[in-house]
């Protein structure tokens, strides 16, 4: 199980849904994209996966189906032309089938492969197939399974490795009564990437640290200065001047001498440091900058890494609050993007991408109103982070919430969750634009700058 192949979870339910429903086999067709690497695992998403029309069929059945040439030519023809690999799909109907390939499936996939491997060569083709609640995939032609992994609103793997359950240790024992010990199991089997090491970042690095989470990656080119203090944890005076980044890998191993924390002190809006990311299963943002925002929202869509972005806001006059608000918001396959949400200025993007240089030589930028100081509370951080984290929770452990998108009104004391929809053509999370597209698409990253 040496390759992971990530499908989008709509996807995926619409056909496990036809498993259940539907008497005769159902097959679907998409394309494969390579998406990076995770732990040094070849990475492909999948995009497009979609059933057939009934057109497509050369014959149907309860335990086959064959499609026809005239499809399978129409689908090598549109994969070539956009260099990718094909996946093909079909269900195992009822609720008592086979939950594993079958010979029968062997022998057509055999038959297949010769044709799109003779037509597309030097391409990642996937096979997969879908139970009413279960799935496989593997490289078309090969027996060895792959890794399926289940992104949109939760997070999942179908047929991976992570089959026997241990008791979890002592310390996690109470919350495992919660949510379950394949859930702690799934907690300390993830990769999780904070990008932002500042107020939110660290109540975020703090909570998943107990949790039980045992593999960062830590991203923040700052360092901490006197007015962190009051909200960063874990800073003490002695630690100013230090990398925000290497105290929190400090504080997190505190917390659990288990952990692993890998960090960068580059800006994830530079190419080579947001190429890190690949290597994870989540991402917390925790920035309040409008570039950092549209690389990771991009990254979450584009490579199906779901991430959850949060922020919070404070308006004051002459020492008086007027406005306080806090947003958490799960960016993932079939969610809105922040493009959609309206969260990101694309000329407060071009700015924050420049260099200083840049800026001074711009005549529409004025450096007059740069780092502006905003305000910054402890309590108004924890609120939102701790929101953000239980939405991860509810995405990979499966506690029973369905909330997305949560605002929050410190003045009124509520929190409310948000139902949005995503905007038809984005150029983010659709299918018509960064969907699924893995490295075939680039990143709205800087690659001038040296890290």
């Amino acid at each position: 199980m040496n390759t992971i192949v990530a499908f989008e979870q709509a996807a995926v339910e619409e056909l496990q849904r036809r498993a259940a429903l539907d008497p005769l086999e159902t097959c679907a067709s998409g394309l494969v994209a390579p998406a990076g690497a995770r732990s040094g695992r070849p990475r492909y998403v999948v995009r497009e996966l979609l059933p057939v029309p009934e057109s497509a069929y050369q014959s149907r059945g309860p335990a086959s189906a064959t499609l026809s040439p005239s499809f399978c030519i129409e689908l090598a023809n549109r994969a070539r032309k956009e260099a990718l690999g094909i996946v093909l799909a079909h269900t195992h109907p009822g609720e008592r089938a086979t939950q594993a390939f079958s010979p029968i499936d062997d022998a057509g996939e055999e038959r297949v492969n010769r044709y799109f491997g003779q037509r597309i060569a030097d391409r990642f083709h996937v096979a997969a197939m879908f139970t009413s609640h279960g799935g496989q995939c593997r490289q078309l032609g090969s027996f060895d399974l792959a890794s399926m992994q289940v992104v949109g609103k939760d997070l999942r793997w179908l047929n991976d490795s992570l089959t026997a359950v241990r008791e979890p240790q002592r310390r996690f024992t109470r919350q495992a009564l919660a949510f379950g010990s394949a859930a702690q199991e799934v907690l300390g089997s993830l990769r999780v990437a904070i990008v932002g090491a500042g107020g939110t970042g660290s109540f975020v690095a703090t909570e998943l640290a107990y949790l039980g989470v045992e593999d960062f990656l830590l991203i923040d080119p700052d360092v901490i200065d006197e007015t962190n203090l009051n909200r960063l944890l874990g800073a003490m005076p002695n630690d100013i001047g230090k990398s925000k980044v290497e105290l929190m890998s400090r504080w997190i191993r505190s917390i659990n001498l288990d952990a692993k924390c890998e960090y960068d002190n580059g800006n994830v809006v530079d190419q080579c440091v947001a190429a890190r990311l690949l290597d994870s299963d989540f991402i917390f943002l925790c920035t309040d900058s409008h570039a950092s925002r549209a690389v990771v929202n991009q990254i979450a869509y584009q490579y199906l890494i779901p991430c959850i972005d949060m922020g919070v806001a404070i308006h004051s006059a002459a020492g008086v609050v007027n406005h306080v608000v806090g947003r958490t918001q799960m960016l993932s396959s079939g969610l809105p993007c922040l493009v959609c949400a309206g969260w990101i200025d694309p000329n407060q993007v071009r700015i924050e991408m420049m260099s200083l240089e840049q800026r001074r030589a711009d005549p529409y930028f004025n450096l007059e109103g740069e780092g502006v100081t905003q305000p910054a509370v402890i309590s108004l951080n924890g609120a939102v982070s701790s929101v953000a984290v239980t939405t991860f929770l509810s995405a990979v452990a499966a506690i029973p919430s369905n909330a997305r998108m949560v605002l929050y009104d410190a003045m009124r004391g509520s929190m409310s969750p948000t139902v949005m929809t995503p905007q038809g053509g984005c150029i983010v999370c659709s299918s018509e634009g960064a969907l699924a597209r893995g490295d075939t698409w680039s990143l709205p990253t800087r690659r001038h700058v040296s890290h």
